[in-house]
């Protein structure tokens, strides 16, 4: 062998020996990366990737009709890709039902969308009532379903005379036994209601119903209810997290606030009541603002809200988008511990 052909094989040998260490290197530091910092994502329900398939979103409006502000509300919400659409009563208002089913079609696949009753969809001949009855293969007005680790539950609170819903009525007995057994499944992080008539809210058109916080507000308690979706008001308002007040004689009016916290509730004790009449009907104005509410707004839009889930707390973020431009106008968290 001669003294460039050895030099030649001694440096081969040598850079395939670096190439070796690099490798063994990178590898070593990448593993230490994830040792030392994959933990800290999965404290971020919305970052872990390990938790990423439980997670979803949903959203809900109300009060829509037909035209073109409920079309501009139903186009925002199609941008936001939900897994679920909750329709919160008087779905075409005055219009057929036709022209609502009409208007929803693009999210209406899959099961997607779930309605509740509002009083201009229960008319005297029942028409609309029926049409929305088989189109959403509804055997009762009031109904629940489980979709990944949250309960829902849909009331139909529009007419009592029609629909019973006071205490014991089938529909109340209902209420209660589905609510025990959702408290008791291990399987459920949370608990969504959504009705059409508002147990609780501000000064505008419509005053919180008299008989509903009486009937069922201790019951959302009892059963650890997280939050109630209603409409009827055609406006926005999200209270803080309230406990049924039992030594009021008008406790619509004056339910205790569990948290003054105006966006960030970490193991709350109160239900959330949020109104979302929004969907397109003429806006109802406030005249003033009822000190058990965080956030009220007069516009059209939708609530968008995002579930997660980490190893150590389940989180629940609702986002209220405008019409106009999709613009943020409220935003709050709910964060339940797992450890609790």
């Amino acid at each position: 062998m001669t003294y460039h052909s050895f030099v030649e094989e001694l440096t081969k040998n040598y850079c395939t020996r670096c190439l070796i260490e690099l490798c063994f290197i990178y590898f070593l530091f990448s593993e230490l990366y994830i040792i030392c910092y994959a933990d800290s994502n999965e404290d971020n329900p919305f970052m872990s990737k390990k938790f990423q398939k439980s997670n979803f979103n949903f959203i809900a409006a109300g009060d829509f009709g037909c035209g073109l502000e409920p079309n501009k509300t139903i186009n925002g919400m199609i941008e936001k890709n939900p897994e679920l659409v909750i329709a919160l009563g008087d779905l075409s208002y005055e219009g057929p039902a036709a022209c609502w089913i009409n208007s929803i079609s693009p999210l209406d696949n899959n099961g997607r969308v779930k309605i509740a009753f509002g009083e201009h969809d229960i008319t005297r001949k029942m028409v609309k009532y029926n049409t929305y009855m088989n189109h959403f293969n509804l055997t009762k007005p009031y109904y629940s379903f489980n979709h990944q680790n949250v309960h829902f539950l849909a009331m139909a609170t529009a007419r009592n005379s029609v629909i019973p819903y006071r205490n014991g009525s089938e529909q109340y007995n209902f209420i209660q036994e589905d609510l025990r057994n959702a408290h008791n499944n291990k399987s459920i992080d949370w608990i969504i209601v959504y009705t059409f008539r508002p147990l609780y809210s501000s000064v505008t058109e419509h005053y919180g119903d008299d008989v509903l916080p009486k009937s069922f507000h201790s019951l959302f308690e009892k059963y650890g209810v997280d939050v109630v979706l209603q409409a009827h008001n055609h406006n926005y308002q999200r209270t803080f997290p309230l406990i049924y007040n039992e030594s009021s004689l008008f406790p619509q009016y004056h339910p205790i606030i569990a948290d003054k916290d105006t966006a960030e509730y970490k193991d709350p004790n109160g239900v959330l009541f949020l109104t979302v009449g929004t969907g397109g009907a003429e806006i109802y104005n406030f005249t003033g603002t009822s000190p058990f509410i965080a956030k009220q707004f007069a516009g059209y839009g939708f609530i968008n809200i995002d579930l997660a889930n980490s190893k150590k707390e389940s989180t629940l973020s609702g986002t209220f988008y405008e019409n106009t431009n999709l613009d943020k106008i409220d935003h709050f968290f709910i964060t339940k511990s797992h450890e609790k």
